[in-house]
């Protein structure tokens, strides 16, 4: 059997298809592993250099074929917060794949010898907003369905891992953004581009990010060493960020000079209780990864300035 670090390690990737999995399959072929990945049944998509497999992680079909002979599984397959969300009970539809499909996951990958188990998780798990810097020993107050589908994913993850005799660690992600990111940041992008003054409630806000960069250079660091097993880490950018901070960044990767409208408090209060998206620009919510920094000797590779010029030139081929 082949240690974890070894060149030839065989990885899978749930969910490969999406947005930090196509940037993680990429670098981990780069890297020297052979890489499989799960796509739902029925997706055509094609992942350069990948072998993909067909499952259904909620009822569990094809996840044995799947991860036979894997030595670690890397579990991003979710359902993520959605912008609009349809459902009429959507805790119970996030609670379907982000727990019942994680449990299935995971049973899966012990049930042919995976010996270590990564699961991707969510700083929301933790809540929406604190006044303090919060770190992997906070109590944990998700307020959303999707914050409380991740908090619970990872208590099936912590119990079902118990006498698996497997490796197994929880990373708890904030904001994630990027080439090939569809949420708030591309919105800015065009904002800046359009040459639109960029509304300002609380210049003073702080936000916890990462660039997707990041994301793959901690998960990277992560398989040249043996983690402690049941371990939960933060991950993130070296520094937060405020709403200015990013909106100047994206324009000076345009060659534009930001333009800002300053907003009473009213309007901030009025907006924060009309919008999750309205908060994650306007509030502040930071977290710390010092202990994931101090535990591999981690320092995470790419600035704001980075990610946001690599995000730009991404936003700009993508629009044409």
């Amino acid at each position: 059997m082949k240690n974890v670090g070894d060149r030839y390690l065989i990885i899978v990737v749930t969910g490969c298809t999406g947005f930090i999995g196509t940037h993680l399959v990429t670098a981990l072929v780069n890297h020297g592993y052979e890489v499989r990945g799960t796509v739902t049944e029925g997706d055509a998509t094609v992942v350069q250099d990948a072998l993909l497999h067909p499952v259904d992680v909620c009822s569990g079909n094809g996840l044995l074929d799947a991860f036979e002979g894997a030595e670690v599984v890397i579990h991003l397959a979710a359902r993520n917060h959605m912008l609009k969300e349809r459902s009429e009970e959507p805790l119970t539809e996030y609670r379907k794949v982000n727990v019942g499909g994680t449990r299935n996951v995971l049973r899966a990958a012990s049930a042919v010898g995976t010996k270590v188990f990564f699961h991707m998780s969510s700083v929301k798990a933790m809540g929406e907003g604190s006044e303090k810097v919060l770190d992997e020993g906070d109590v944990c107050r998700p307020s959303t369905p999707y914050g409380i589908s991740k908090l619970e994913s990872e208590e099936a993850v912590r119990a079902e891992a118990v006498g698996m005799g497997m490796t197994v660690m929880i990373l708890r992600l904030p904001m994630v953004y990027g080439p090939g990111n569809k949420g708030n940041l591309p919105r800015m992008i065009h904002w800046a581009e359009n040459g639109y003054p960029f509304p300002v409630f609380h210049p003073e806000n702080l936000r916890s990010m990462i660039y997707v960069g990041n994301v793959v250079a901690g998960i990277l660091a992560l398989l040249k060493v043996s983690p402690a097993a049941g371990t939960t880490y933060i991950l993130k950018d070296r520094e937060d960020y405020s709403s200015t901070m990013v909106y100047s960044a994206i324009c000076n990767a345009l060659g534009k000079k930001p333009r800002y409208l300053p907003l009473p408090s009213l309007a901030v209060r009025m907006g924060g209780s009309l919008s999750e998206d309205f908060r994650k620009i306007t509030g502040s919510f930071r977290v710390s990864s010092a202990k994931f920094e101090k535990d591999f000797h981690f320092v995470p590779p790419f600035t704001l300035e980075e990610g946001i010029e690599r995000t730009v030139e991404w936003y700009k081929r993508s629009a044409r």
